[in-house]
């Protein structure tokens, strides 16, 4: 009886940690300018994803899920694809996601999740830049940060890699803006960064600094981008399973006092 006893007590001391360290995020997918075809498949995935990595994940469209008294609930905000999201959050839930952005919480954008063309200039603030133009669906390299090589979201990659995907390309690059670490960027020289298309008349790739996966330390919150995601394709990959799952981890980590 006393071993059952103390193999009850043992049992339960060492089980409360695991659930302790529950993520808790909130994937947001709504748009208000184009709309990627495969965002109920992304988010699906995502979900599955995550529920092999103890991460506890809840999905919505509805911008009053974003109200404070609700993401206190959340450790990371995930931008699904979500465009021009100033034209869909009123303005009042916006100033209330980045309160809670200040006060410790975490913002992971995903591929379109970034393109908000100039409708929330304090998210664009946050995560450094906006949209500007993209590539046809084609495979580029990845030149992998040397000073980042062995963190988890590289998922172990080095030097550089191929990878196929849709790209984008922004307004201005976010190297050594304060508070930024660049992990990837992309070889402009391996494929055409400005697809054919006729509003993207005059635009011009970024050149040598084109980051495609970076985060931001900036005050107690949290941001990062990964120009994956566009489709299934481009994430159902051993490396994007393990960078994305990585990134979440890294996004709902803290930095405010405990």
């Amino acid at each position: 009886m006393l071993r059952l006893l103390l193999f009850i007590i043992l049992y339960s001391f060492t089980a409360l940690p695991s659930s302790a360290k529950n993520i808790e995020a909130l994937i947001y997918s709504a748009t208000a300018w184009y709309r990627h075809p495969e965002i109920p498949q992304i988010n699906g995935f995502l979900v599955r994803l995550c529920d092999k990595n103890n991460i506890k994940v809840s999905v919505s469209e509805n911008a009053n899920d974003l109200k404070l008294n609700n993401l206190k609930k959340f450790d990371v905000l995930i931008f699904n694809n979500s465009t021009n999201l100033g034209e869909s959050i009123p303005k009042n839930i916006r100033k209330e996601i980045i309160q809670w952005f200040n006060q410790g919480g975490g913002i992971m954008a995903m591929h379109a999740g970034i393109v908000q063309n100039g409708t929330w200039p304090e998210l664009i603030e946050i995560a450094g830049c906006d949209f500007d133009s993209d590539s046809d669906y084609v495979e580029a390299k990845f030149l992998v940060n040397p000073k980042f090589e062995g963190d988890p979201i590289l998922a172990g990659k080095k030097n550089q890699f191929s990878y196929t995907a849709d790209w984008l390309c922004f307004n201005r690059p976010v190297t050594g803006l304060p508070g930024v670490e660049v992990l990837l960027r992309l070889d402009e020289k391996s494929y055409v960064p400005v697809r054919n298309h006729p509003s993207y008349k005059g635009k011009k790739p970024m050149g040598k600094d084109h980051p495609i996966c970076w985060r931001r330390n900036l005050g107690k919150g949290r941001y990062l981008f990964t120009g994956l995601g566009h489709d299934i394709r481009s994430l159902d990959t051993d490396f994007a399973r393990n960078h994305i799952v990585a990134s979440i981890k890294w996004t709902a980590e803290k930095t405010k006092s405990k």
